[in-house]
Formats: C-alpha cells, structure tokens, sequence
C-alpha cells in the first residue's frame, strides 16, 4: 500500500509508513535513502539561491514602473505593472515562508491544516505542516497543491485529503 504518493506544485509527496518525502518525480527510486535526499536538498538550495534574488528583482521592478506609470498619468501600464509585482511577491513568499526540507517525519509533526482556495485572488489549495526539527524549533512546510479546486486538481486535493485523513495526520476541521 505504501507509498502512497500525490502532485504537489513543486513534485511530488510520497506519504510512507513513519515519513513523508517530497521529491520531483513521482518514482521514490533513488530519493528512498537520506543521503541522496541531501544532495537533492543541496542542488535545490542553488536553484533557490539563483531564482530568489531573479524573482525579487522583477518585483521590485514591478513595483518601481508602477509608481512611475502611475506619475505619468499611465494607469494600465500601472495596473500591468503592479499584477505582475503581486503575482511575483505570491510566489517569492510562498517559497519563503516553506522550508525546504524534503523528509518529515510523521512523529515530529506536530499539526497539519488545509487551507482551501480563494479563486478569484488566484490562492491556490494548500497543506500546512507544522514539525519539529532537529534543534528543537517548529518548522513549517507549505505543500501548495497545483491545481485550483474548481479545476480538475480537485480529485488531486481529494486524494491528498484522505491520505492524510487515513494516516491521521490531518486536524479534524481544517476542510
């Protein structure tokens, strides 16, 4: 029966009997032992460290030819400018604010919430994870999931949702 595994926005999460792994692909394969979950977790923090200051640039941008555009009197390329910095800024702080662990242990998890969409602010579903990590702080892990709930992802949600309910992990109430 294990792993039982759903899409996320960013992979993959494999829910095992005592872990959960979030990994790219959706086959367990090499990401099953911890060291190769540290090298992926490595090759992942470069990614972040040149995406991040790429996307915060861009919003920054944004942000800047919106007040420019708006001096001048331009106000759709200031409408323009501005979805494109909040756009931007959603994505910047939705990794932010998740760690990048890629292995939680179902011991050290301490709640899980779900957090239904807002359509038409583009929020997309998601889980929250609160956990234990090795020096004794609380982590959080945000698992965006891909699709909207009006969408076809949400037989996705659904899936996520009663794995998650079968391993008890879920709170009762946060759906």
């Amino acid at each position: 029966m294990y792993p039982r595994t759903f899409r996320m926005l960013s992979g993959y999460c494999h829910v095992l009997e005592d872990r959960l792994i979030f990994t790219p692909t959706p086959e367990l394969g090499i990401y099953s032992n911890i060291e190769n979950l540290i090298k992926l977790r490595q090759r992942f923090a470069k990614i972040r460290g040149i995406l991040y200051p790429i996307f915060i640039f861009f919003t920054l941008f944004g942000i800047y030819e919106t007040v420019i555009s708006i001096i001048e009197g331009e106000i759709i390329v200031a409408m323009l400018f501005f979805g494109l910095a909040i756009v931007l800024l959603r994505i910047v702080l939705l990794y932010i604010l998740s760690n990048p662990i890629l292995m939680i242990k179902k011991d050290e998890i301490i709640s899980m919430k779900f957090r239904k969409e807002i359509t038409w602010l583009g929020v997309w579903p998601l889980f929250i994870i609160k956990f234990k990590k090795n020096n004794n702080k609380i982590g959080r892990k945000i698992i965006a999931m891909k699709y909207t709930l009006s969408e076809p992802g949400k037989e996705i949600a659904d899936r996520a949702i009663s794995i998650f309910k079968d391993e008890g992990l879920l709170n009762e109430g946060q759906f």
